[in-house]
C-alpha cells in the first residue's frame, strides 16, 4: 500500500470513528449553542427583526431543552460505546484501554450537558414574576386613587414617591437585559383619569423587557394579558 493509500485510509478511519463525530457535536453544542443559550443576541446584527424575535424567544424557553436532549442523548450514545470497547475481544491491550477511556471520558463531557443548568432563573419564572410585578402596581394605583377621589397618579413614580409602593424592584422587569434610563420599565397610561372608568389599558412592559414577542398588559380593572395586539393605548 502506497503512502498515499495510507493517508487516505487513515482519514476515512477518522471520519467514521464515532469519537469523531462525538467530538464534533460536543464542540457545537459548547462553543456555539451554550454560548448563545446565555447570550441569544449575539445573533441580533446577523438576523432581521422579525426573525430575530422568534429566534430571541425559542432560545430563552426551548434552546436549554433541546440541549438537554442532545446531551442525554449523546451520553447514552457514549456509555454505550465505553461498554462495547470495554467487552471487545477484537482489540486488546493498552489500544482497548485508549479507546474505552476515551469513550468514558466522552460521556462524562455530556454529561454537563444532560443536567440542567440550575441557579438561574429562566424565562417562563422571569414573566410570571413580571405579572406579579404588575398585579402589586395595580393595588398601589388602587390605594393612592381611593385617596384621590378616585383619580390616578400623573406617572408611577409618584406612586413610589407618595409611599403607595416603596420597593423600587416591582417597577423593573427581571426580564429586561438592556438598560433602562427612565424610572420604571413599564409604561403607564393613567395620568389624568380614573381607574373606575370604563376598563382602558394602564399599564404595559416596555418594548423589549421581554425577548421574542412577548409582552403584559394590564388593564384598569387589574385584567392582564398578554396579546400583541394590545400594545397600544
Amino acid at each position: 500500500m502506497s503512502e498515499a493509500e495510507k493517508k487516505k485510509s487513515l482519514c476515512r478511519k477518522i471520519l467514521l470513528s464515532p469519537a469523531t463525530w462525538l467530538a464534533l457535536f460536543w464542540c457545537l453544542l459548547a462553543f456555539v449553542f451554550a454560548p448563545l443559550l446565555e447570550h441569544p443576541e449575539m445573533l441580533y446584527s446577523l438576523l432581521p427583526t422579525s426573525v430575530y424575535d422568534a429566534w430571541e424567544e425559542f432560545a430563552v424557553l426551548h434552546l436549554e431543552g433541546w440541549i438537554v436532549i442532545a446531551g442525554l442523548f449523546f451520553l447514552v450514545f457514549s456509555l454505550e460505546l465505553t461498554l462495547v470497547s470495554l467487552f471487545s475481544r477484537k482489540v486488546r491491550g493498552w489500544k482497548k484501554a485508549g479507546k474505552t477511556l476515551l469513550y468514558f471520558f466522552f460521556a462524562f463531557l455530556w454529561l454537563l450537558f444532560a443536567i440542567p443548568m440550575t441557579g438561574r432563573a429562566r424565562e417562563r419564572a422571569k414573566r410570571i414574576s413580571c405579572t406579579s410585578n404588575l398585579k402589586q402596581i395595580h393595588m398601589g394605583l388602587e390605594q393612592y386613587a381611593g385617596d384621590y377621589e378616585g383619580f390616578l397618579p400623573p406617572d408611577l413614580k409618584t406612586l413610589q414617591e407618595s409611599g403607595y409602593l416603596t420597593d423600587f424592584e416591582v417597577f423593573r422587569c427581571p426580564s429586561r437585559l438592556r438598560p433602562n434610563a427612565e424610572f420604571s420599565d413599564y409604561l403607564y397610561f393613567g395620568k389624568g383619569r380614573k381607574l373606575k372608568a370604563p376598563p382602558f389599558l394602564l399599564v404595559r412592559d416596555r418594548d423589549k423587557n421581554h425577548p421574542g414577542l412577548y409582552w403584559n398588559n394590564l388593564f384598569s380593572n387589574g385584567q392582564i394579558q398578554h396579546e400583541p395586539e394590545e400594545r397600544k393605548p
